[in-house]
């Protein structure tokens, strides 16, 4: 059983994706139903749940502000909205699927099997990584590839780039180096030393110690020449901006 939460600011059809589940997805159980953004960010830490059925326009915020607030790295969303504008938004933030209103149920028979094998499939990397994690001596972290397990020390990680489902990995070498993985940024961001890695943007994942100057005007993050390709300029998201800043003068 998948336990699972309905965010919609309309209670009408949060009760009718409610009903829905129960009636083409059996293995869902809706353990919540909330109205709000700010009701979201006060009750999903306190509950244990895997899956999110999500709305975009809260009303008094937007769901991406609520899950960038929540620290809960692992649960997997399924947004459902009239908005068809905000997908790419969607899919940076790792989202399962995203459905358009109003919800045919074969669609969501099909976003809620996605989500599922998803979420097994995750548990069962977890235990795998787990295992070989114990026997990895070397400070090395394990990225995941299809059927390959990359082994990486941090510190020659210079930035990492999200790519839809995929990442993108830039090592330093004498040349560019740059590995496309099948792990998404938001998990890599996991494994990664909080000492000297720092999400600048939803995108984008950078190693302080590469850092040349930042372009105040611009908010660009220029690296050194780490590689053949001298000068790299990465973009810092206005929001994020501040809070970099401030991990840089305290690092």
């Amino acid at each position: 059983m998948i336990n699972a939460v309905v965010l919609e600011d309309d209670p009408l059809l949060g009760k009718n994706l409610t009903l829905m589940l129960a009636e083409y997805c059996p293995d869902i159980k809706v353990i919540a139903l909330i109205d709000s953004g700010k009701m979201a960010l006060d009750i999903l830490p306190l509950l244990q749940y895997d899956l999110v059925f999500s709305d975009i326009d809260l009303k008094d915020m937007d769901a991406f502000t609520v899950f960038d607030r929540i620290e809960n790295h692992n649960q997997h969303i399924i947004f459902i909205t009239a908005h068809k504008e905000f997908a790419l938004n969607a899919f940076r933030l790792d989202a399962i699927d995203y459905l358009i209103k109003p919800v045919l149920p074969e669609d969501l028979i099909r976003a809620v099997k996605r989500a599922v094998n998803h979420i097994e499939g995750v548990q069962n990397s977890v235990q795998t990584l787990q295992g070989a994690y114990s026997i990895q001596k070397s400070g090395k972290i394990l990225i995941k590839s299809n059927d390959e397990i990359h082994f990486i020390s941090p510190e020659k990680i210079v930035y990492c780039e999200a790519e839809g489902a995929y990442t993108k990995i830039f090592l330093a070498n004498n040349a560019l180096d740059c590995k496309v993985v099948t792990m998404h940024l938001k998990k890599i961001e996991e494994v990664l030393p909080l000492d000297y890695f720092f999400r600048i943007h939803d995108a984008i994942i950078v190693n302080t110690n590469f850092i040349d100057h930042i372009i105040y005007p611009k908010r660009m993050c220029v690296l050194n020449n780490y590689s053949a390709t001298p000068g790299v300029q990465l973009k810092i998201s206005e929001r994020k901006y501040q809070g970099f800043i401030d991990f840089l003068k305290n690092s």
